[in-house]
């Protein structure tokens, strides 16, 4: 593939580029804006060339426009010369369906403006839409078309639809970047490779036009863009508003006491930020916080209280819509959320966005950012609100690289046999083709241009019958395709069709129930949430505090249970980890005010360069440096080329710390090779509890090692085979394989005309998963499960990395008669874990002022602690 070299700089000026126009799309333009945006400038010219491009451009820059100017142009042209043909010129792409609704809203007003109503139609098609909608499309089709991934992949599969689909002249993926490294996308990759495979040799070729606001790297998202031996443009809108990011100080001389470690102090301030300004959107990184946070602002400000709103992908689309709607015509004062409005849905005027904890990346938070000041002549404006010193380290990171836009770099997701699995059975479902051809398709698109014929035969293999261990009496239940004698893949039996129209796609069921307040979807939850309630039992949802009444088959009946003190819901949503940009600069941080702090005993140089470098508060300065003078008094600062053990003795249990800040999927996979390897030589389970920063093996007494057992344990060979082995004892691998074996189309998740019922899936799945262990250790999906679990859910990759690093480390063990600073948040997670009869927040303040106050007795003291080094 050929990518362009990086455009800022606009060829056209607005007056030679309007020229290029066609007439009544000049006028109409000139009427409706005052010129053309940066962003615009640069991507028509190409979009007018026929040339494939990435934009990517700030918020409110005019990006979507910019895209869809140059087909309106050629749509103009067609009809002007009675040459427009029938199907679909222009296909639209979004992540989610909201976005596609308000683009389909959009898009009516150029029509209506140039008087095109009977020239030019809109087909919105997702998984809502109408039967009757359907049928108009398939017998008239429109000119545009406004889709998801999911629903693209229907289309391609069914003769009736794809057909209107193969004179396609423009596609326009958006929010690019939301799908470059995740499932959707790798699915989208081999979908715009179908709709290529359609087109006939006289149709022009097929423009791909792809935006994305926060993007890097450019040239691997323009190549995941258009694919393998194609040419893109790629162009970069220069940030035209300003973009205000700042860490949040309390106005308090102690913002941070060390009598305080949760965020439950700091609802008050939220709610002071939300008297001040007009319409603000407070970001959570789970769904749980959302709903407390939304909770405690209704209640300290009972004023306000009909003007907050929760918003998240549990509630019903139909509450999500209404939040968004009321946002959008100034109705709210907040709305609190998880990550659902990240994405570009217009909001309209949003004046401050608030972040409570850290989005664990710098591409996260600065589309976050964006989505205040939702227009070029307003800065974006946004608080990172630190929950506890700890945080507020992150906080202060994050803030100087979003200053800087040091981009998360994106990773595209390598060849997942599942997608493969899937599309196999979609192209033949429209029509036989040989495996070459399918082959071949597939390795067009980016994340599957390594895809070896091996592993494409073992696919095609699982495919003719289950596979070997299901073959020989399973094949009618399992086998999808049959292969003839020339190799033509097509379809085994004609119902496959129509089975696998109903399973497209790879977003998996959860489980969840859906919660039923008079009538009416309120949202839903885990089945295992309500599993465990009672009748009777207060939780809370949408922000409100329901009353558990009843529950059905799939339903779960409640009451509003105003003013009374809930249960908030443990939402099965995994917290996000640290991207390795922000841990690389954590790390800076840590390393350079530490080796301040070692030779300097005055803290007022510190200070001054943390509030000079960073930018941020001095009161937020003296926090860090108390704590960094905290952790140097009782233990040393885990920094550079050291690793640092701190051993901690509390009744009949030993707690390991291991600081290793790689992040938490990376952790996670760390800490299971090394708690396989102490179950190995000492016996016995370890208890094991993971973070950002490191992670916490829990001992008895009698597992207990000394610094050397323990560099054995981090020894880098054969660290790949330990944590598989280490997986297969576990339920990660068997519950990664009930996703892919529903993705991979081997247990549908639904029948035509009915959805199979999650127990149904989950027995399917483990039976299934049970022989294949057993009988085919090596089945494709299986090796999908576990590459998933290794590389997806943990980082192995970054893990392995780093046992290579600590290898040549200098090694300590500290051990501590109290926890440290550094390892409280890790010994905070665990504690909140055991909580019965005390509440969690109160029990972690509590415990944490407890520990606190014995480190400050034993800095003041010099008490010695016992160390063990080696090199």
């Amino acid at each position: 593939m050929t990518v362009s070299a990086l455009k800022r700089s606009a060829s056209d000026t607005s007056e030679s580029l309007a020229a290029k126009l066609h007439p009544r799309l000049r006028q109409w333009f000139r009427a409706s804006y005052p010129d053309f945006t940066h962003a615009q400038l640069l991507c028509l010219p190409a979009v007018l060339d026929r040339e494939s491009i990435l934009l990517t451009s700030p918020t409110g820059s005019g990006k979507t426009l910019a895209g869809f100017l140059g087909v309106f142009d050629s749509l103009l042209r067609q009809i002007e010369t009675g040459q427009l043909p029938m199907g679909v010129r222009c296909i639209y792409v979004s992540p989610l369906r909201a976005l596609a609704y308000d683009i389909e809203k959009n898009l009516r007003a150029p029509i209506i403006g140039m008087g095109l109503d009977n020239d030019i139609r809109i087909h919105l098609r997702t998984g809502d839409t109408p039967a009757s909608e359907r049928v108009k499309f398939r017998d008239h089709p429109a000119q545009f078309l406004v889709t998801t991934p999911e629903s693209l992949a229907v289309l391609l599969a069914q003769e009736s639809y794809a057909r209107h689909l193969a004179a396609a002249e423009f596609v326009i993926v958006d929010e690019l970047h939301s799908f470059a490294a995740n499932k959707r996308g790798a699915d989208l990759s081999i979908s715009l490779e179908r709709l290529e495979a359609l087109r006939t040799a006289t149709a022009p070729k097929l423009c791909r036009i792809g935006l994305s606001a926060t993007a890097a790297p450019l040239d691997l998202l323009a190549q995941f863009l258009v694919g393998e031996g194609r040419f893109c443009r790629v162009a970069e809108a220069r940030i035209e508003k300003e973009q205000i990011v700042e860490v949040f100080s309390p106005i308090r001389r102690d913002p941070y006491p060390p009598s305080g470690y949760t965020g439950v102090r700091l609802y008050t301030e939220l709610s002071q930020l939300i008297r001040l300004h007009q319409s603000v959107i407070v970001f959570t990184n789970v769904r749980s916080a959302a709903e407390q946070i939304g909770l405690r602002l209704k209640e300290l400000l009972p004023e306000l209280a009909d003007q907050i709103e929760t918003h998240h992908a549990s509630l019903d689309r139909s509450v999500r819509v209404e939040v968004e709607d009321r946002l959008k015509n100034g109705e709210l004062r907040a709305v609190v959320c998880s990550t659902s409005l990240e994405l570009g849905i217009d909001i309209g005027a949003v004046d401050l966005v608030v972040m409570v904890a850290t989005p664990k990346g710098v591409s996260r938070a600065i589309q976050r950012i964006g989505r205040s000041g939702h227009s070029l002549d307003k800065s974006s404006y946004g608080i990172l609100v630190a929950t506890n010193v700890n945080d507020l380290v992150e906080a202060t990171a994050t803030a100087k690289l979003v200053r800087e836009r040091a981009l998360d770099p994106i990773r595209t997701l390598e060849k997942p046999y599942d997608v493969i699995a899937q599309h196999i059975v979609g192209i033949v479902a429209l029509k036989a083709t040989p495996a070459e051809a399918i082959y071949q398709l597939m390795r067009r698109a980016l994340p599957f241009h390594d895809l070896s014929y091996d592993e494409f035969e073992r696919i095609l293999q699982y495919l003719e019958g289950g596979g070997d261990a299901l073959a020989q009496q399973y094949t009618g239940i399992f086998g999808k395709i049959s292969i003839d004698h020339d190799r033509v893949v097509s379809l085994a039996h004609p119902r496959i069709a129509r089975e696998f129209l109903v399973n497209i796609g790879t977003i998996v069921s959860e489980g969840f129930v859906d919660v039923i307040l008079n009538r009416r979807r309120l949202g839903s939850v885990e089945e295992a949430f309500i599993k465990g309630m009672q009748l009777g039992d207060l939780f809370v949802l949408g922000g409100r505090v329901l009353r558990l009444i009843e529950t059905g088959l799939q339903e779960a009946y409640v009451e509003r249970a105003d003013g009374h003190l809930p249960t908030v819901p443990r939402w099965n949503a995994a917290k996000m980890p640290l991207t390795s940009g922000l841990a690389r600069a954590v790390r800076e941080l840590r390393a350079q005010l530490a080796a301040r702090l070692r030779t300097d005993s005055d803290d007022r140089s510190s200070l001054d360069w943390l509030v000079e470098n960073y930018q941020i508060s001095l009161a937020n300065a003296q926090a860090i440096v108390e704590q960094f003078r905290a952790q140097l008094g009782i233990s040393d600062i885990p920094d550079g080329d050291r690793m640092l053990i701190e051993l901690y003795r509390e009744e009949n249990f030993s707690h390991y710390f291991f600081h290793a800040l790689i992040g938490r999927s990376a952790n996670d996979a760390l800490s299971r090779i090394i708690a396989w390897r102490v179950k190995n030589r000492s016996g016995g389970n370890a208890l094991v509890t993971i973070d950002d920063y490191g992670f916490l093996l829990t001992l008895r007494p009698f597992q207990e090692l000394t610094l050397e057992d323990l560099r054995l344990c981090f020894e880098r060979e054969a660290a790949e085979e330990d944590l598989r082995a280490a997986l297969r004892r576990s339920e990660l691998v068997k519950w990664q394989f009930r996703g892919v074996a529903q993705t991979g189309l081997m247990v549908p998740r639904n029948y035509p005309g009915h959805a199979r019922k999650k127990k149904q899936l989950n027995w399917s799945s483990e039976v299934i998963f049970r022989v294949l262990e057993q009988h085919e250790p090596h089945h494709p999906l299986l090796e999908e499960a576990y590459r998933q679990a290794m590389h997806i859910f943990l980082d192995a990759e970054e893990a392995t990395a780093f046992l290579d690093r600590v290898q040549h480390y200098d090694w300590t063990l500290q051990e501590l008669p109290a926890v440290s600073p550094f390892s409280f948040p890790i010994y905070a997670s665990k504690i909140k874990e055991s909580m019965m009869l005390e509440d969690p927040a109160m029990a972690v303040e509590r415990i944490y002022h407890e520990m606190y106050a014995r480190v400050e007795q034993i800095a003041a003291a010099e008490t010695k602690v016992t160390t063990q080094s080696s090199r």
